[in-house]
């Protein structure tokens, strides 16, 4: 018999829209910085005790691979309205690049959702920080 969850705690409207905007702004400036904006606020906008059933805490943190999965869901939409935005303001892709990238990020996606479910949360945390600080430092020297 599975143990009862504890009713779901709802975070604040004013700091889950205020993140919501803030995701929507990185990821209109920047690309696909407001997922790390998502995957760095998550967890501290609802308490490990208080999460859906699905949502395994992991010490003091949430599982990432939930965290992960909200932050892709949210921002997919708000990728594309920011993407629209774009070409009707007269910034478009490089359709060499585009049709190149499309379908091998597909696949990519489709292969990380797959192992995702393999992977500990630990080491998927450590993986997301790694990613971060290298296209960071990267970014900053280059």
């Amino acid at each position: 018999m599975t143990p009862p969850h504890p009713p779901f705690h709802r975070p604040s409207r004013f700091l889950t829209a205020l993140t919501g905007l803030g995701a929507g702004l990185l990821n209109g400036l920047l690309g696909a910085a407001g997922g790390i904006l998502l995957v760095a606020v998550l967890p501290r906008l609802t308490p490990p005790e208080t999460l859906y059933p699905s949502v395994r805490p992991l010490g003091e943190d949430l599982d990432r691979r939930d965290i992960l999965a909200t932050a892709l869901s949210v921002m997919l939409p708000v990728s594309a309205v920011s993407g629209i935005f774009y070409w009707v303001g007269g910034i478009r892709p490089s359709p060499v690049l585009l049709l190149s990238l499309v379908l091998p990020a597909a696949a990519g996606g489709l292969l990380g959702a797959k192992l995702l479910a393999r992977i500990p949360a630990r080491l998927l945390k450590k993986i997301f920080a790694a990613v971060v600080v290298i296209a960071g430092i990267r970014m900053l020297l280059g």
